[in-house]
């Protein structure tokens, strides 16, 4: 980890300069076809995401007050049936839809970075009239320039005791640079207009506000952040910038730069500038199979495992210990008291009750029926939630080796009658690091069903994965759209 940079030092830094330019400058054609791949494959499962998000509760508040701004029909709103508001309205929207399930994707266990750019920059290329692959491009130079902003910043330390300490301000506003960096892409900013750019979206991102969440319980529908008010504060900095609005442009640089408004405990500059444009974060994301936090996602895939591997059911489990990171336990994911839909994506209790009894991970692991199910309450009561002793020393020497968190060793027991069956992982299914963990596009294809089903019209899901699968080929992302519009529900 790279230490903070001296008053003296933070003349030579240039760090906004060069994240500007190559956000308007990176030719698509240089980013390799893997790396290609890759950024389609997280916009496909960010756009199913979305999809899903309309079935929270949160979500239809934001819609129904978003929506009474009215206005120019500019930018159609995801699954809502055609409805249609200015962009920055319907990026509004779209972003917190994207996030609003929790089963977006994450960035070395840095922060959701995709719900904050995929959706809006979906909005504005709609707007826009821009071909697949200038949306393709956007919304990978989106990823990467907000990506590489949130892995510079660190929001927790591990003692050498394993304990994990949280920082008193934490948050995932770096997002903002995403929205910003893919719309001004879009709407064609210079590299000048867009250092204004991005000062004026750190002028008006909201504030990193997750350091309290998973304190209160029952959850708020705030989670740890507004991912719509992010990205609707990205586009609208870029379309200020575009007219002619100013504001600081060194931004991400020095004593005063945004890792230190941002509340980060220290700041790893190197990584903004590693491998720029040859490094593409799009191919080391970690994917959620489940919605829910990744925290929690090995144990509920061990669960599924050992029941699979020695036939034993839900009903024969008389007690689980699962054994998870500190931090989960510092947000209280061990509780089984599930009041509230944004509870039940952070009870590592309910959630292996759901994966237990309500079929194929998606909406229907969070609505109120499954939160009744006797079912699943009677499994959640058999589960205790404890530290699993090798996280934290792994988390400290990642965080050392890497600046932030490779490995999340977890470990479950299942006792059924006289029995007792155990796993231990140290990644997830969806974990980048590892080949037999690796999100693969029979995966997301899969998950993209799962998580849209009965929420699309009849054809619609494959029709958009079809799209999705040659999103350079599409001379406009209206066909796109158009599929994605859907019923509601």
């Amino acid at each position: 980890m790279a230490a903070v940079p001296s008053m003296q030092a933070e003349n030579s830094l240039n760090h906004t300069e060069r994240l500007a330019t190559f956000a308007v400058e990176q030719s698509f054609s240089d980013i390799p076809a893997s790396d290609q791949q890759a950024g389609a494959r997280l916009v496909k499962d960010t756009l199913a995401c979305a999809i899903a998000g309309r079935t929270i509760p949160s979500s239809r508040i934001i819609e129904k007050v978003i929506a009474r701004r009215g206005g120019n029909p500019e930018a159609t709103v995801l699954g809502a049936g055609g409805l249609k508001l200015p962009v920055t309205a319907a990026a509004h929207i779209n972003g917190h839809l994207s996030n609003a399930i929790d089963a977006d994707d994450t960035i070395h266990y840095k922060a959701h970075v995709a719900a904050g750019v995929v959706g809006p920059a979906l909005s504005v290329a709609e707007w826009r009239g821009s071909s697949g692959e200038e949306y393709l491009a956007a919304c990978m130079i989106g990823y990467e320039v907000a990506s590489r902003v949130a892995m510079s910043m660190r929001s927790l330390t591990v003692g050498e005791d394993g304990q994990i300490v949280f920082g008193k301000v934490s948050g995932y506003s770096a997002v903002v640079f995403g929205a910003v960096s893919a719309t001004g892409r879009l709407i064609g900013l210079d590299a000048r207009q867009m250092r204004h750019a991005f000062g004026i979206a750190l002028a008006s991102a909201p504030l990193p506000a997750s350091s309290q969440f998973g304190l209160e319980l029952p959850r708020p529908m705030t989670k740890y952040a507004l991912y719509g008010a992010i990205a609707e504060a990205g586009v609208q900095a870029a379309l200020l910038a575009a007219e002619g609005f100013t504001s600081e442009t060194s931004v991400l640089d020095g004593e005063r730069g945004f890792w230190r408004v941002a509340g980060s405990v220290d700041f790893n500059e190197s990584i903004l500038g590693d491998r720029l444009g040859s490094r593409w974060l799009a191919d080391e994301v970690t994917y959620k199979p489940y919605p829910g936090c990744r925290f929690l996602n090995s144990s509920i895939d061990m669960l599924l495992a050992l029941m699979e591997q020695h036939g034993f059911s839900p009903d024969d489990v008389t007690a689980v210990t699962s054994r998870v990171h500190g931090g989960a336990l510092a947000k209280h994911m061990g509780s089984s008291d599930v009041e509230t839909t944004v509870d039940g994506m952070f009870s590592l209790p309910y959630l292996l009750g759901v994966a237990s009894y309500r079929g194929a991970p998606g909406p229907n692991w969070h609505t109120e029926e499954a939160r009744r199910d006797e079912r699943v309450r009677r499994f959640a009561e058999k589960v205790t939630v404890e530290l699993e002793p090798r996280s934290g020393p792994a988390a400290k020497e990642d965080l050392d080796a890497h600046g932030y968190n490779v490995r999340m060793p977890a470990s479950i027991e299942v006792v059924v009658d006289d029995k007792v069956y155990t796993d231990y992982r140290e990644f997830a299914h969806g974990d980048p690091y590892h080949e037999a963990t690796r999100f693969t596009d029979d995966d997301v294809n899969k998950k993209f069903r799962d998580f849209t089903a009965d929420l699309l019209l009849p054809g619609a899901a494959d029709s958009a994965l079809r799209i999705l699968d040659d999103l350079v080929g599409c001379r406009d992302v209206t066909g796109l759209v158009n599929s994605l519009t859907g019923l509601g529900r």
